[in-house]
């Protein structure tokens, strides 16, 4: 039997745009609310659902899986930042930490619950 998280708690809000966004990026929320592909090192607020000049769904809560690109990932709490190509770096510290439920360490990939 396999195990699944998609669908919990799942939650898509959608945001204005300040540049053209990347479906499946991290983003990151400014100041103004206006939301742009995270930099790296970023803390993210959420992963772009679909891609948009102006506006775009952003996925806030739920399960989405996610490359990494340095550190290595174990299942548990993670504090997780953007690496600004589109995945994630493993943090040593943050503002919130995010439960890692599957790790595919062949293909760079983690399941996150945000």
């Amino acid at each position: 039997m396999r195990v699944g998280f998609k669908g919990f708690k799942e939650q898509v809000l959608t945001f204005l745009a300040a540049s053209n966004i990347t479906a499946g990026y991290p983003v990151t929320v400014a100041d103004t609310g206006l939301i742009s592909n995270s930099a790296a090192d970023d803390e993210f607020a959420g992963i772009a659902t679909q891609g948009g000049e102006k506006f775009a769904p952003v996925m806030i809560s739920g399960y989405t899986k996610l490359s990494y690109s340095a550190g290595t990932p174990k299942c548990g709490w993670q504090y997780l930042t953007a690496d600004g190509n589109g995945g994630v770096k493993i943090a040593a510290s943050g503002k919130k930490a995010r439960l890692v439920v599957e790790i595919d360490t062949d293909n760079k990939t983690i399941g996150v619950i945000l």
